[in-house]
């Protein structure tokens, strides 16, 4: 294998992968990445790949092929020299499993493993991708990514829900103690009707790829994996088995108070008030009380830290309509949610001091529906 590249394409090509690559693992091939030229019709391209054996991330960038092959070298090591060489051409060769490196007047050397010690990358077929919006997909993953679990004994609930209800399609995540749930107008996924539960770590990436592109994204649905095609990245990633819980019985449909709210003005005074809140729940009290003509109202945001000696405690206007009543929450879970939502109010629907507040902002984009559903803290008196 020999190739030759500009430094800064081959650096950025690296760090789309290296992401994926395991700190600490038994089986050493997977701390490399996977080098392997090609030449078909006469371009020259260079594919890299990386796995921990859950995600693979192949890119894929146009180089001057010199020889055809292929290699795995540590991912580090490899992208260190590369990250440190001067702004130059940099040429790349191989023989065996020894890989030399060369710019300027500098030559490394390096020791790499066999292609066929990798793991087997994923078969793509392009012709099954389903093509769509890749703003709409990313709108979906940032609004829900938040609340997945990380309690492994509920492996479902380790990744995110997607979903398509007719011409709808919808995300969901939940890790006991809040949820959200997002659905828009999509008539492209039609007739793919099974659930599937998909890892935080590859939409994470998925975002970052799409990152203020606008494009669509393929999708394409294996049996125990999905696959979503980029411009020039392959993202592949196993399935987490289900069934994912039944969401929509937890999802309070009489909650008969409600207080709308400046998203600003809650979202900077729930930070100030959280800061002499108690360490390990975090909690920060929400007490509400009428206003005396037909709207208006205020809100009280208290907490207590024991340790220090602290207290504080802060009041905003709002509007409340129902019985005066306090409820605690964890403050950043409270601020987790209204960091998500769009306008200048939110909305909390609320029933009883320990039952399930339902939280939204108004009005929602077109074509878009969007709640968070947060569990109260038992008040500490």
């Amino acid at each position: 294998m020999k190739f030759s590249v500009a430094k800064s394409e081959l650096l950025q090509a690296l760090q789309s992968v290296l992401s994926v690559v395991p700190t600490r693992t038994t089986l050493q091939v997977l701390s490399n990445i996977l080098l392997e030229t090609d030449n078909t019709k006469g371009v020259g391209k260079l594919r890299l790949a990386a796995t921990d054996l859950d995600t693979f991330v192949i890119k894929t960038l146009p180089v001057n092929v010199k020889k055809l092959g292929n290699i795995t070298i540590p991912a580090k090591v490899f992208a260190d020299i590369v990250r440190e060489a001067p702004e130059t051409e940099i040429e790349v060769s191989s023989t065996d499993t020894r890989v030399e490196i060369k710019f300027g007047k500098g030559v490394y050397k390096i020791s790499g493993l066999p292609k066929d010690d990798f793991p087997k990358l994923p078969q793509v077929n392009l012709a099954k991708q389903i093509k769509i919006n890749g703003a709409d997909l990313t709108n979906l993953i940032r609004k829900t990514i938040f609340g997945v679990s990380t309690d492994e004994t509920r492996p479902a609930l380790n990744g995110v829900l997607w979903r398509t209800k007719g011409d709808r399609m919808e995300m969901v995540a939940t890790d006991g103690h809040r949820l959200a749930k997002i659905s828009l107008i999509n008539k492209k996924l039609k007739g793919m009707h099974e659930d599937v539960i998909i890892p935080p770590k590859v939409l994470n990436l998925l975002t970052r790829f799409i990152g203020e592109e606008e494009y669509d994204v393929g999708i394409i649905f294996g049996e125990n994996n999905i696959i979503f095609s980029l411009e020039d990245v392959i993202l592949s990633s196993r399935l987490i088995e289900g069934p994912y819980p039944n969401f929509e019985q937890v999802i309070p449909k009489d909650n008969d108070k409600k207080l709308v709210a400046d998203i600003e003005s809650l979202t900077s005074t729930v930070r100030r008030v959280a800061i002499l809140s108690n360490t390990l729940t975090h909690q920060v009290k929400f007490g509400l009380k009428r206003g005396a003509g037909a709207s208006g109202g205020s809100l009280e945001l208290s907490s207590v830290n024991f340790d220090l000696g602290g207290e504080a405690k802060e009041t905003i206007p709002c509007e409340y309509t129902g019985e005066d009543m306090e409820i605690g929450y964890n403050a950043n879970y409270v601020l987790d949610v209204l960091k998500q939502m769009e306008g200048e109010k939110v909305t909390f629907e609320l029933s009883t001091s320990v039952s399930a507040g339902i939280i939204y902002s108004v009005p929602q984009k077109e074509g878009e529906e969007y709640l968070c559903l947060l569990m109260p803290l038992r008040l500490v008196e």
